[in-house]
This record gives C-alpha cells, structure tokens and sequence, in this order.
C-alpha cells in the first residue's frame, strides 16, 4: 500500500490530502486545512471519512511546522502508525523552469526553483521553505514535487515563445509556461470519461487565480498564463496581460520604484483595482447590482477577457465540442457563466438557464447545444498523487 500526503500551499494557508493507494483502489484518510500559518495563532481543521472533525488553535510557524502538527494528529487518531509507513509527500509545486513533471526534492530541484523565484515571487518561496525545513525536521522521508507546468508541456513552441530577442529565451528561460495544470488535466480527463467523443475542450479554471486552457485529445495545446502567473486573465487583484511600456509613465507619475508598481499590479489589481470595492468577485457583483459604475466595469471587463481567450482558443481547437466551468467563480457564480455563455451562440452554443441556476457537477447546456457546457469541481490534489505514485512505482 502506498500512502501519499499531498500538500497545497498558501502564502498563510495549508492544505492537505492523505491518500492510501491499493492496486486500483485509491481512499482518501483526512483532508485538512490550516489558516494563519506564521500568526500569534493559526486555526485548523482536520476531517476523516468517517465523519469525525478535529477543530482547534495552536501557534503554527511555518509551513513545515504545519506538516507536522498534521502528522502528530493523524499518529494520534491512528490514522497512520509512524513515519515508515508514508511513501512520500508530494507538493502541488507552482515553478520549476527547466524541471517540468513529477521530480524528486533533491538539492538540483532546490536549485532551479531558486533560480526561476523572480517568476513566482509569491509563491516558490513558500514551496522552497517547506522543502527545506521538512528536510531537517524528516530526514529519511521521500519528498516528490509535480509542477503546476507540466501538463502544458505538449503547447506548440510557436505558442510559447514571446517575440523577444531569442537568447532570452534560451539563456533566462523567457516563454510561457502555463499553470494550473493539475486543474485543467482533471477536467480534460474527467471529460474524456463524461463525453468520451469530446476531442476538443476549453477549460475556465476561474478562482482567485485564474487560467483558461485549450485541450485537443487530451493535450494541452494553448493556455493563457505566460511566464509567471500574473499574466493571462484578469484576476481576482492581479492584472492580467499588461502593457509593458506603460510601467515608465506609471513610476514617473507617481514616483512609485519598479517593485512598487509591480506590487500593485500583482496585489492591488483586477477586480480589486477596477471596483475599488473588492477581489471577491460576489462583492463586486452585488456593489454593481447597487448602482457602482466601476464595480460593473470590472465585471463585464472579467467576462469579455474570459469571452476573448474561449474565441481564441475555439480557433486554435479548429471548433469547439465541450466548455468547462471549474474553480470557485467558475462552478458557483451562474450570472458569469451566462453573462459569456450568452456571446457564444455563433458556436451553436445555447446555455440552458434552469440547469445553469443549479448546484453541483452537470451539463448546463441545452439538449440541442452544438457545444456541451459542463460545471464541474475541479480536483487538483487527486492528480498530483497519482503523478506521485506513478513516480514512486518507476524508481
């Protein structure tokens, strides 16, 4: 039996699977989730399939302090017996440049994921300090990352590569390399198992970060994060595709330094920055419903970025047989999915309003649709320790 604890990590937020694999069966033990990491305080909630929840406080310092608190309390509930008996952690990684895949956290690893850090400043650093730490604290446990880039691998090089001088390319790695993948290889497979003659998908990934992806039998062929996930799709505060020439008469007008204004357009910008309301896009929808005139830009603004890359993407796929709805704003907010369904009629596309209304995974199209539009929850985890597995069975 293997027994894969597979790890999500926020700047102040950690997230687990546990995982046991027999043959065929796959059963997750716990789930659980911590808030506050490196507060005076961090609340966590631990769950098991039985129905039992362990809720509670406790000062947790860092991302590998939280692995193993949760370790000490699933010991505790005999959920596992001692460290021998994990195969290996396995992190939903973001960035590792050249390193694509299922890897093994060794000092190479380590290296690269440092070396592309100024292309995911706000999140390789987390990955990198609990590598380490639970290095020290667990010497003798194997630690396996799969990189947010890796199903974006089969993107043509003519839909990667930036029209820059190409040593760029060469020498710092400057392409797009596409997130979220765990994600959208959930939705392209579940797809394939729902509507197996579905070759050609488009995948909304919309959450507090968000991507769309194009799938041509099963591949990724297109995706709209670049080469750091603050491109691509307006976002929740971030900006999305920018104007690279404009940073100068920002700085010079305001007289922000260089990190200044990349802050804002990472922080401070999206939904955020167009409203000035909120980076919750529910907020900003009932503030826009209110009469707030920017609150209502920066809504039509998500839904025409979203509408343009699905366009795109439909002619890259040469048509379009199934269109996915997934991540938090994807499967819960029903005015958004009709707000773009409504615009892709030319595609033979006729949303169905009552299925559209409801909760859950499910086709929302109509029985006529010449496109089959589905919401469905994404499951990010289940792909990394599988990828994590297979990594483990090839040594």
């Amino acid at each position: 039996m293997d027994k894969i604890f597979i790890m999500n990590l926020g700047t102040t937020s950690f997230k687990f699977k546990f995982y046991a694999f027999e043959g065929e069966n796959c059963d997750v033990l716990a789930t659980g989730e911590l808030e506050s990491v490196g507060a005076a305080m961090s609340h966590y909630e631990i769950s098991y399939p039985d129905g039992r929840t362990i809720v509670d406080d406790t000062p947790i310092a860092d991302h590998g302090a939280a692995f193993a608190h949760c370790f000490a309390i699933l010991q505790r509930d005999g959920i596992i017996r001692d460290l021998d008996e994990m195969s290996a952690v396995g992190y939903k990684a973001v960035h590792g440049g050249n390193l694509s895949g299922t890897c093994l956290v060794d000092d190479a690893l380590i290296a690269e994921m440092e070396r592309v850090t100024p292309l995911a400043p706000a999140h390789n650093p987390i990955y990198l300090n609990a590598m380490k730490d639970i290095r020290k604290r667990f010497p003798g446990l194997i630690q396996v990352a799969r990189f947010e880039t890796s199903f974006h691998g089969s993107i043509p090089e003519k839909r990667v590569t930036y029209g820059v001088p190409y040593q760029w390319k060469e020498e710092l790695g400057i392409r797009r390399y596409g997130f979220h993948g765990s994600s959208h290889q959930y939705i392209s497979q579940t797809v394939a198992r729902l509507q197996p003659g579905a070759r050609r998908i488009i995948n909304c990934h919309l959450g507090g970060s968000s991507s769309i992806c194009a799938v041509l039998d099963g591949k990724s062929v297109a995706t709209s994060m670049g080469a750091t996930l603050q491109s691509g799709l307006f976002n929740n505060n971030r900006v999305g595709d920018f104007e690279p020439f404009c940073l100068k008469p920002i700085m010079e007008h305001y007289g922000y330094t260089l990190d200044e204004t990349l802050n804002i357009l990472s922080k401070k910008s999206g939904l955020l920055g167009l409203s000035g309301v909120s980076n919750d896009l529910r907020l900003v929808m009932e503030a826009a419903d209110a009469g707030n005139k920017n609150a209502q830009l920066a809504v039509d603004t998500l839904c025409d970025n979203i509408l343009g890359y699905i366009g795109m993407y439909a002619a890259y796929l040469n048509g379009l047989d199934a269109l996915v709805f997934t991540g938090g704003i994807g499967t819960n907010s029903d005015v958004l999915r009709k707000k773009v369904c409504e615009n892709l009629s030319y595609l033979g596309l006729e949303l169905d309003e009552e299925k559209n209304a409801q909760r859950g995974d499910g086709i929302i199209s109509t029985d006529t649709s010449k496109v089959t539009v589905w919401r469905l929850k994404t499951d990010e985890e289940s792909v990394v320790a599988g990828c994590v597995r297979e990594f483990l069975n090839a040594q």
